[in-house]
């Protein structure tokens, strides 16, 4: 009997060990997830700090969980958390000054190759992060072609396990970031392919930039009646998804005025100033409205909507929020410039649109690099050539035409700009020789953001 009550005993206390064992191994695997869970709600928040504490908190329970490693890498390798923009071509986050951006990137870039490293099936999605993180990194052709394509192209070879991983939406990304990478190396033909692949899988809700940056790919090529569709479509999402309006509200208020449709250019102008005096497209519906109220007679107040831009120009060169927002806001403000010169034939307008565009050709460490697929260095060159050409000059205008033309020519990091507007400068160079005047490519001279 005493036997049996000792087996009894025995049995009890292994049940109890593995009852206990069982609780805990089950109250870890909680914490994990609700940690992980936290931190995914704070990065929807848009407190990426705090996802990160709470991710490592996760990490130390349970460090061979690759959901955190992703989700840290994602965590650290956000526009939020740090930028190109905010430093030169060439330089680090810590040479321009920003060593906590440094140390994000870095941070997003460990985690995504410990992920590859220890759980080599994620190795797909680890890639297309890493094209991501790197786009965010780097500035120039050559860098793109070295350290963010073949990231996009290898997870362009594991679609199957993209979409496995991530969705339909996730898959989206990777054709709408490759179009992005794309459309900043100035290779606009493969941005539109890759951009209308996204829309094609994933096209409700959808991916916004997808839509966004096609409408302005479009314009780039001269589709204007696509252009304008396609920017109606984000309209309709944005209204439908909550997307941020300005952003589809730009590219429709252009393609519609180069369709004609000037009033309904002048009420998506009027939206953006109205509802949106953050906006980045600030500067084009004051131009666009400048010119509609000038073609329709009212000097006056066409004159009033440029000298609005240029109040706009000046406060944000007063208070530059990065690296790149002097070159953008000297280039829209010569704009406005040179178009109250035009209204009002003023020379002391004209000159300082002149002096404007030269301040950005020869400061080439500022301004000749990718911004939001605009290179203001490319265009205050046509700029100035146009201008000088319109005002007789043409000795001017053909220096700044064949400078151009030799850097499209020598600068590798040019190579898609080359492709894409060097019979442009090609024809120019000609005309310029021929003394004839040259007017600025329309779609060059609307699109200046």
């Amino acid at each position: 009997m005493k036997k049996y009550t000792i087996i009894g005993v025995l049995l009890l206390i292994i049940c109890a060990v593995f009852s206990v064992y069982a609780y805990n191994t089950w109250n870890k695997e909680k914490l994990v997830y609700d940690y992980i869970q936290q931190g995914i709600k704070a990065m929807d928040n848009g407190d990426y700090d705090k996802a990160i504490e709470y991710f490592n908190k996760a990490m130390k329970l349970n460090p061979n969980d690759p959901v955190i490693y992703y989700d840290l890498a994602l965590a650290y390798g956000n526009e939020n958390q740090f930028h190109r923009y905010y430093k030169l071509p060439g330089q680090t986050f810590i040479q321009a000054g920003h060593p906590e951006m440094q140390k994000k990137y870095e941070m997003a870039v460990k985690y995504l190759k410990e992920l590859e490293e220890k759980f080599p099936k994620y190795k797909p999605i680890a890639e297309q992060a890493l094209g991501d993180v790197n786009f965010l990194y780097y500035c120039g052709y050559v860098n793109r072609e070295k350290y963010v394509l073949p990231h996009y192209f290898y997870a362009l070879n594991h679609t199957k396990e993209i979409e496995k991983f991530l969705g339909k939406e996730g898959l989206s990304a990777l054709y709408t970031n490759l179009a992005r990478t794309y459309l900043a190396m100035a290779e606009v033909k493969k941005a539109e392919k890759y951009y209308e692949k996204a829309i094609e899988i994933y096209p409700d809700p959808g991916i916004d930039t997808a839509y966004e940056h096609l409408a302005w790919v479009e314009l780039e090529l001269g589709k204007i009646k696509s252009a304008y569709n396609v920017s109606q479509q984000y309209l309709e999402h944005a209204k439908e998804y909550g997307w941020d309006s300005d952003l589809g509200l730009a590219p429709a208020m252009i393609s519609a005025y180069l369709l004609g449709k000037k009033d309904e250019a002048a009420q998506y102008a009027k939206e953006i100033i109205e509802k949106f005096p953050e906006s980045a497209y600030l500067g084009e519906a004051y131009r666009i409205l400048a010119m509609i109220s000038y073609e329709k007679g009212d000097r006056d107040k066409a004159i009033k909507y440029l000298t609005d831009d240029v109040k706009v120009c000046d406060e944000a060169m007063k208070n530059p929020e990065d690296a790149v927002t002097v070159p953008i806001s000297m280039y829209e403000r010569a704009l406005a410039y040179y178009m109250l010169y035009k209204y009002t034939n003023n020379t002391d307008y004209l000159n300082k649109s002149i002096s404007d565009l030269k301040w950005i050709v020869e400061h080439p460490k500022q301004t000749k690099r990718e911004v939001a697929h605009r290179d203001y260095y490319i265009l205050a060159h046509l700029s100035l050539a146009s201008i000088y050409s319109q005002n007789g000059d043409f000795d001017s205008a053909l220096k700044y035409a064949e400078k151009l033309k030799k850097d499209l020519n020598s600068d590798p990091n040019l190579k898609g700009w080359k492709e894409f507007i060097g019979g442009l400068v090609d024809n120019m160079i000609e005309k310029l020789e021929n003394k004839q005047v040259i007017e600025m490519p329309k779609v060059v001279w609307i699109l200046s953001h």
